[in-house]
């Protein structure tokens, strides 16, 4: 889900976009997943664009939802073929065209929730966080990986995506964190710098 220049921005680079992002970060993926109450045997990647975020994960069921036609065809045949790209862990990825603030997708239904290098660009922030906190069952885990607006290089990085026409909106951890509490999470900030990670656990 990101705003309609930042969809364009993404159906034109869809091609290309796992070519020039490095891979998601694995351990900080790994450590805020680990704080779910259970296996994680259902997750979604909110945002997920092409996969990068779903392939470096550990759990059963991986779905992505986005809003890009074209990065999803890339996560439905995603064979991790790049250069220094790890091979894919285990079980099936699929990947669903679908609003992350209206998720087509039942009550307690999924362990956990990603939104990797995304959430800037959801323009109802507000309704993705609240659907999170719906359709993750008690117990499970939203994880968001983050660029921090306050970091110089964040400040950078929202200066250059504004100047290309994208409507970011940057959080800084504790903004975040307290936005994610205000929805019902317990929350925690696991990591700072340039990008961080916030994960809320359903109560």
């Amino acid at each position: 889900m990101h705003g309609i220049g930042d969809v364009r921005f993404f159906d034109r680079f869809a091609r290309i976009y796992d070519w020039v992002m490095p891979a998601a970060d694995r351990d900080s993926l790994a450590a805020a997943l680990s704080r779910a109450d259970g296996e994680i045997d259902r997750l979604l990647d909110l945002g997920g664009g092409t996969g990068r975020a779903s392939i470096a994960v550990d759990a059963g069921e991986r779905t992505v939802v986005d809003v890009s036609r074209p990065m999803l065809a890339r996560a439905r045949t995603r064979t991790a073929s790049g250069p220094g790209r790890p091979a894919d862990p285990p079980g099936p990825l699929s990947a669903m065209q679908g609003d992350a603030g209206r998720l087509s997708v039942g009550d307690n239904a999924v362990d956990a929730a990603i939104i990797v290098d995304a959430f800037h660009h959801m323009p109802q922030q507000a309704a993705v966080v609240a659907e999170a906190n719906r359709v993750i069952r008690p117990g499970g885990v939203l994880v968001v990986r983050e660029f921090d607006p306050s970091h110089p290089l964040g400040w950078l990085l929202v200066r250059a995506e504004h100047a290309i026409g994208m409507q970011s909106t940057f959080y800084t951890p504790d903004d975040l964190a307290d936005l994610l509490a205000d929805a019902g999470f317990s929350v925690k900030v696991l990591d700072s710098g340039f990008e961080y990670t916030v994960v809320g656990t359903t109560r």
